[in-house]
């Protein structure tokens, strides 16, 4: 008996899903692209339990004609091309007619469709065996349910993640498309509340500011440039609306939502020329090619697209974006210049006479006597600025003192684990460039980085009281209200007891807002937003599955940034209390993310850098 076997339809057919139907987000995206082919103006996409339980997709396009419906759901089966030749001139989203065949494999599909001439029909597929097909009443355009996705296939369900993030994950595909589609009407319901909505204004921004924030919408900057056979336009962010992921870089060609490593490279490298944190940029790039220059047919969910050309399109991008953010910083910076008055508009006043100002003079007095007491009087006037200034100095001291104390010693006498000091006591010499604290330990010089060194320790005492369950909050007198995208807000609700645990306390506050009102207390005054921001993407980062001990792990390496700065002076005492706190922590050194806190200089390489010694 010979090895090789045919494989039955609905074998073949299944295979074929696993390829193009990878999760729900796969059949959203794939019957989105149809509905765009099909002209619509309008597009309604709803979904349950994250695509499981149902995937609802209603448009206003031409409709599917009578005698096309069960064409439309065999193998191959696309009204898009005809010939091998047509894959290299691509005018469609869809093309390879594998989407519906193998979407109607795993699910449960129900299909309506109109068009402007026929009657409605109405198609019922289950397992890729049709149930019935009837005439239905309704306007012209196609209505798409599918129930029970993968209810055959149990095996690719162990694969999926929680409803949630597979929702955020729709949420996120919807949205990017809606912004190559400004002129196309979206609605997002998901589990019956309302996600997304954009109005078909034709306006890219608009969408963004529907998708993101207003903050976002205001800080971009437009940047449009054309070639012989590509043009390119879109948006780039500000420095301050970056993040630590790249979640918000978004690229089309040709409409197209694909992923690009040279065009990602070229558009991260122009915005690092401006910069100064190594962050991931916010970026729309919208790239319109003759489809003859781009082969769109090498990913299976048409992902990937590869060019012609790579350098030349690497040159066009960067240049494109780093002219748009030079032109863009600067306008920013830009000052307007006031207009000089009528330099002839006070001939047209009347003149007045000579102002006289009678000015007693005590004549007894001699000009010499009356010269030393004006001087006298200015030197009582400056003694007393400089008691005011010294009393400042003072409360300042105090404050800063003060603030250094929210990290108290862990003294081995107090702590009843008994840390004992992992380096000696040195003595301080100074502070350099009010960022490196000089110490000497016999022939030895310390050099240590204050930022790291206090960070270390907020982030030790942080760790302890997550695991204490006691995290120190302060309430803020004013609550900061964060406006999220879609897929941060997603990730919030997925992680909202993590963040309470840690010391974060938010509420609802609108749609898609929240509001902060406690933080841990050792973030201080500074402002809590941009450290949610990258809290948010060291989780996103984690992936599925992350215990809750890494997410508190990722939450405090985020938040202790807000430590000692760089660049920021410190007393004598402030010195020595950080390093004397240092001593006795767990792991002193290094900060959390692997940079030391202290480096060592010996005498004898001293003696090397001035060649005192070979």
């Amino acid at each position: 008996m010979g090895k090789i076997n045919l494989l039955t339809k609905d074998t073949f057919n299944k295979i074929a899903a696993g390829e193009v139907v990878e999760r729900p987000a796969s059949v959203v995206k794939e019957l989105v692209e149809n509905s765009i082919d099909a002209g619509a103006t309008e597009i309604y996409v709803e979904i349950q339990a994250g695509g499981e339980e149902l995937i609802k997709i209603v448009d206003n396009g031409e409709g599917i004609l009578e005698e096309d419906l069960r064409n439309a759901f065999l193998p191959h089966a696309t009204s898009k091309i005809r010939t091998a030749d047509d894959l290299f001139s691509i005018q469609t989203m869809g093309f390879r007619g594998e989407a519906l065949s193998s979407i109607a494999s795993v699910s449960k599909i129900l299909t309506r469709s109109k068009t402007r001439e026929q009657d409605g029909r109405e198609i019922l597929i289950e397992g890729g065996e049709i149930r019935y097909e009837k005439y239905s009443s309704m306007d012209q355009g196609t209505l798409m349910e599918i129930r029970d996705l993968f209810y055959n296939v149990p095996a690719r369900k162990k694969f999926l993640k929680t409803p949630s993030r597979e929702g955020s994950i729709i949420s996120e595909i919807v949205s990017k498309i809606s912004m190559a589609h400004p002129s196309i009407s979206f609605r997002l319901v998901v589990d019956g509340k309302e996600m997304l909505r954009t109005y078909g204004t034709g306006n890219q921004k608009d969408v963004i500011r529907q998708v993101y924030s207003k903050k976002v919408h205001d800080h971009v900057f437009y940047f449009e440039n054309h070639y012989d056979s590509f043009s390119i336009f879109g948006f780039i962010g500000h420095e301050e609306i970056s993040r630590g992921s790249r979640a918000h870089e978004t690229i089309f060609v040709n409409k197209r939502l694909v992923q690009s490593k040279v065009i990602t490279t070229a558009a991260e490298k122009a915005f690092k020329s401006f910069a100064t944190s190594s962050r991931f940029p916010f970026f729309v790039i919208n790239i319109e090619i003759f489809p003859e220059l781009i082969d769109v047919n090498i990913h299976p969910q048409k992902a990937e697209i590869k060019f012609e050309d790579d350098g030349h399109m690497f040159k066009s991008v960067f240049g494109t974006i780093h002219q748009s953010l030079r032109e863009g910083l600067q306008e920013t910076f830009r000052i307007q210049e006031e207009e000089e008055p009528d330099r002839y508009e006070q001939l047209r006043h009347p003149e007045t006479g000579p102002v006289r100002i009678d000015i007693p003079v005590d004549v007894t007095k001699d000009p010499r006597v009356v010269k030393i007491e004006e001087d006298k009087k200015a030197l009582d006037a400056m003694k007393r600025e400089g008691a005011v200034r010294h009393q400042d100095s003072m409360l300042k001291e105090s404050f800063e003192e003060l603030k250094a104390d929210t990290v108290p010693a862990a003294r081995p006498e107090e702590n009843t684990g008994k840390p004992t000091a992992k380096f000696p006591m040195p003595r301080i010499i100074g502070q350099f460039r009010a960022t490196y604290i000089l110490t000497e330990i016999q022939d030895e010089l310390y050099i240590f980085d204050q930022h790291a060194a206090h960070e270390k320790i907020n982030f030790e005492k942080y760790m302890e009281e997550i695991k204490n369950g006691h995290v120190a909050a302060q309430g803020l007198l004013i609550p900061e209200i964060l406006d999220l995208s879609m897929d941060d807000h997603q990730l919030y609700l997925e992680n909202k007891e993590v963040l309470k645990e840690a010391g974060f306390l938010l509420e609802e506050f609108g749609d898609r807002s929240v509001a902060i009102r406690e933080v841990p207390i050792f973030l201080g005054k500074t402002e809590a937003a941009p450290y949610f921001h990258e809290i948010l993407d060291n989780i996103r980062n984690l992936g599925k599955g992350s215990k809750e001990e890494v997410k508190y792990l990722r939450i405090a390496t985020a938040a202790c940034k807000a430590s000692i700065k760089a660049y920021e002076e410190l007393t004598m005492e402030e010195m020595r209390h950080l390093i004397e706190t240092l001593r006795f922590i767990e792991e002193p050194f290094s900060c959390p993310h692997g940079r030391p806190t202290l480096v060592k200089l010996t005498e004898k390489d001293m003696q090397k850098m001035f060649r005192r010694i070979v």
